[in-house]
């Protein structure tokens, strides 16, 4: 068994070495991590934007879709229904708020959010899967 090492665990290489490495680093871009699929990712850097104040109009939307796609629903449904209640409302808001509600089993209201969405195949399909579940 060989105990010595040829670089120390801890000291000033370590440091040195690891300063190099970030000097090349770049922030990524919401849409190369959402391209990915890399949800936690972008999450972390929506919420750092939110907490810098470099918040987009969007974000709400948009760490609501990423939370909903990593099964987070609570947090999907707090992101949504924080988007409703802005002014300039997107309409794709309330299809994603009424899947939210449909995936939290809460169907009632799933159904009202669906109403309140534009027309769309999304909206089709869960009145679809909505009117199913009411047998």
């Amino acid at each position: 068994m060989m105990l010595s090492r040829a670089k120390p665990a801890v000291g000033r290489g370590v440091q040195h070495t690891d300063k190099r490495k970030k000097k090349g680093r770049k922030i990524p871009k919401l849409e190369e991590l959402l391209s990915k699929r890399d949800f936690t990712g972008a999450i972390t850097l929506l919420e750092f934007k939110r907490h810098v104040g470099e918040e987009e109009e969007d974000t709400n939307l948009w760490i609501g879709y990423c939370a909903f796609h990593l099964g987070d629903y609570k947090r999907a449904l707090e992101e949504y229904e924080n988007a409703t209640k802005e002014e300039n409302c997107n309409s794709e808001v309330w299809v994603n708020l009424a899947c939210t509600y449909f995936f939290l089993g809460m169907y009632k209201q799933a159904e009202a959010a669906g109403f309140k969405a534009s027309k769309s195949r999304l909206q089709n399909r869960l009145l679809f899967h909505l009117a199913h579940k009411e047998k």
